[in-house]
């Protein structure tokens, strides 16, 4: 394909620098697909064209086709800042539009805390064509679900103290598709079949014309010349309908989305994983589409695309068994059900395709023991001369198998060397071990994604504890990676748990189908219809909305695993392993939310509490299954710090319940000062502080302090774990009485 400069649409335009930055940038993994190419040609032909112009498509197709990736694509093609709404059933006018909200007054404003003075005047101060989520975010470094929360949380604030009785004034805040519509953006509006209100989709027809405009409650605005929307949906699929006739009149140009070639997808998996082996893809492109037929042919609700194709290519080429990530890649996203994945099973048997996998699976361990067979004798200490600390995290590692008689040809590391080694996760001085499973498998741009996570995770959990008695405590939040042996642990230990998890998902998931909602919900900050009788209240709470579905169940858990030393005792570890392995399993097929750490104390001067990122809502990662081997028996335990920043993540969570469980063997005892009745209080008031803010608290105890763990969280909170056995499924079962 030509320089993307040749398709820009308006070469002499200026865009600012917060514009530039939604530019999509293309990663050096994508591949320019027939329509990308097609459709770029075609919309800079006509783009001064009048009547002929096209700028407004349809992408219609199978999930994981690459419809989104498309319309990013055009982004940069065209030189256009990207953005995009997601159409969700309940959606009404005020959804597309904007929202309402009151101006608090100046005086008011001072009486407030800085914090939220901030926040106020960041509202003020915009441009009025940021929604009012993307305002927040950008001031507080936050998620868009965080946002909503903290934005409901100051305008309660402000109601609680609107006891004066002064008068209200109201401001008008566009909504995404008014600032994309309006500043000229590429706007790619997903899903708009299951948008039920027809008058919501009269407002989308109207700004859909090339001379169109919308009614905003302050003015009219028309179209940018350079407004481009991309309409993407999926055919077919549960709780969709068929397109509005009169939006699909106003489509341009229209792509049927399916599957692409075996070539295409076997190409765009080798550039996205690096994992170049060509029969083996081939024939993970062949279930794929097996699977997909089949699934549609037995009205199965789940689908097989792309997407699974690339992240159980890169689960092989991390070392998973290709016939253990099938079910966890590929079958169980389809469906968890035992009959329906007989079905699916049977067909992948009738192609040959099982068995084909099983051979294909044999030469790569036989390449692989090949490889590995490899001796390279070295004498003398290893020189690290020129080696800086981040080098050795980031650099890949040489796996070297030690030959009968190389007892003197194996290297020596002195004892300056050893704080490099790995020792249950952590060196000498505290500092953790990471160890890349298959860099070449990461792009720079990924690596540099998870540093920024870490240090998002470290910023976070200080401030969250900044006005806590742990303010000066030294914390440190470690993001662990994995490695092959952790791959092989993970599959060991889900021996015989899997059929347990899938079957008690098996019964939740039906419980956790959305109920259509057309009802309105009332005494809410902004809406479709203004209720006149709650205007007497002044809290602003005078508006009333539709109730949006609940797409997905309404409960998040976290989970903390206590790290002390004396959980390597009495097989404690492994049984917390394998109950955290059934958690995260069954979070996964009911699609729950799910934070996983870890925790330890007193590991060095300098890192005198350490938390363990193996699982975190805000940044999902496929491969967490395998972090999780990284829990460890290592040092102390301040069990109140631990639940303090879990317990604040949760709170802020938009689920309606939020569920935290913690897993531990004893009580707790950190440094000199934290022990006995001090961190017993400190607990006691953690627990009831985050409970008045909606977090419901379990305790999962394994260990010899039975008796004060149930003293700390109370009789109605306790789970008494005799039967190591038993405890994953206990505890999943009991995850799923709070769905």
């Amino acid at each position: 394909m030509t320089e993307n400069e040749n398709y820009h649409l308006s070469p002499e335009r200026q865009l600012t620098d917060a514009e530039k930055k939604l530019v999509w940038k293309k990663p050096s993994t994508h591949k320019v697909s027939e329509e990308e190419q097609r459709i770029s040609k075609e919309i800079k032909r006509n783009w001064h064209r009048g009547e002929m112009k096209i700028a407004n498509l349809l992408l219609e197709g199978d999930a994981g086709s690459g419809k989104t990736q498309l319309a990013k694509a055009l982004s940069a093609n065209f030189g256009l800042p990207y953005t995009k709404v997601t159409c969700f059933a309940d959606m009404d006018k005020s959804d597309i539009i904007g929202a309402i909200l009151p101006v608090i007054s100046s005086e008011r404003l001072e009486k407030m805390e800085p914090a939220e003075q901030t926040l106020w005047k960041a509202l003020y101060e915009s441009d009025g064509f940021q929604s009012i989520s993307e305002i927040l975010m950008e001031a507080l470094g936050i998620t868009q679900e965080q946002a909503a929360l903290k934005m409901k949380q100051l305008l309660e604030r402000a109601a609680v103290e609107n006891n004066d009785g002064e008068a209200i004034e109201y401001r008008f805040y566009p909504s995404e598709i008014v600032r994309a519509y309006q500043n000229g953006y590429l706007l790619e509006i997903q899903e708009p079949n299951v948008i039920r209100d027809a008058a919501v989709l009269m407002a989308l027809n109207s700004a859909l014309e090339l001379d169109g405009s919308i009614n905003l409650p302050t003015e009219i605005i028309r179209r940018h010349p350079d407004f481009i929307a991309v309409i993407t949906t999926n055919r077919s699929y549960a709780g969709t309908r068929p397109l509005n006739e009169a939006l699909r009149d106003r489509v341009h140009h229209t792509e049927k989305m399916d599957l692409p070639t075996k070539e295409i997808m076997i190409e765009r998996v080798m550039a996205k994983t690096g994992f170049q082996d060509g029969k083996m893809l081939g024939i993970l492109a062949d279930m794929i589409v097996v699977l997909d037929r089949t699934a549609r042919a037995n009205a199965i609700k789940g689908v097989a695309g792309m997407r699974s194709f690339f992240y159980w290519a890169d689960a092989i080429a991390g070392g998973a068994s290709a016939k253990e990530s099938l079910y966890h890649k590929v079958i169980y996203k389809i469906t968890t059900d035992s009959e329906e994945i007989k079905l699916l099973e049977e067909a992948l048997k009738n192609h040959g395709l099982l068995a084909s996998l099983d051979e294909a699976e044999i030469e790569q361990k036989k390449k692989r023991k090949s490889d590995d067979a490899v001796e390279i004798k070295t004498w003398g200490d290893i020189d690290d001369t020129g080696f800086s600390k981040d080098n050795q995290i980031e650099e890949k590692g040489i796996a070297l198998k030690k030959s009968a008689d190389g007892d003197e040809s194996s290297s020596r590391v002195s004892e300056d060397d050893s704080t490099h080694m790995e020792r249950s996760g952590l060196g000498e001085d505290g500092s953790p071990n990471y160890h890349q499973a298959n860099p070449e498998s990461m792009s720079e741009e990924a690596k540099q994604k998870e540093r920024d996570f870490r240090k998002k995770l470290n910023r976070e959990a200080r401030e969250l504890i900044s006005d806590s008695i742990h303010q000066k405590v030294k914390l440190i939040v470690h993001r662990p990676d994995y490695d092959e042996e952790n791959q092989q642990e993970y599959v060991r230990l889900c021996q015989g748990l899997m059929p347990i998890v899938q079957e008690i998902a098996r019964k939740t998931l039906p419980y956790l189908e959305h109920e259509i909602s057309s009802d309105f919900s009332r005494n809410r900050y902004y809406g479709s219809k203004f209720q006149a009788d709650s205007v007497a209240y002044k809290d602003y709470k005078y508006f009333a909305k539709k109730r949006p579905p609940t797409e997905s169940p309404s409960l998040v858990v976290g989970l903390r695993v206590d790290e002390s030393a004396s959980m390597s005792a009495y097989g404690r570890l492994e049984a917390a392993k394998r109950a955290v392995i059934a958690v995260y399993e069954y979070c996964q097929l009911c699609q729950i939310p799910i934070l996983i750490y870890g925790d330890t104390a007193d590991v060095s001067r300098l890192e005198q509490m350490s938390i363990f990122a193996y699982a975190d809502f805000d940044k999902a990662d496929a491969n967490d299954r395998f972090r999780l081997m990284r829990i460890h028996a290592r040092s102390n335990n301040r069990d109140g710090m631990a639940l303090r920043i879990m317990a604040e993540r949760l709170a802020a969570s938009p689920q309606k319940t939020k569920l935290l469980i913690s897993i531990s063997d004893g009580q707790p005892k950190a440094m000199d000062d934290y022990t006995g009745s001090y961190a017993v209080t400190d607990m006691k008031q953690t627990i009831q502080e985050y409970e008045r803010k909606g977090v419901t608290f379990l305790a999962a105890a394994i260990g010899q302090d039975k008796d004060v763990i149930s003293d700390i969280y109370g009789n109605e909170r306790f789970l008494d774990i005799t039967n190591l056995q038993e405890f994953p499924a206990k505890l999943v079962r009991m995850i799923a009485r709070y769905l």
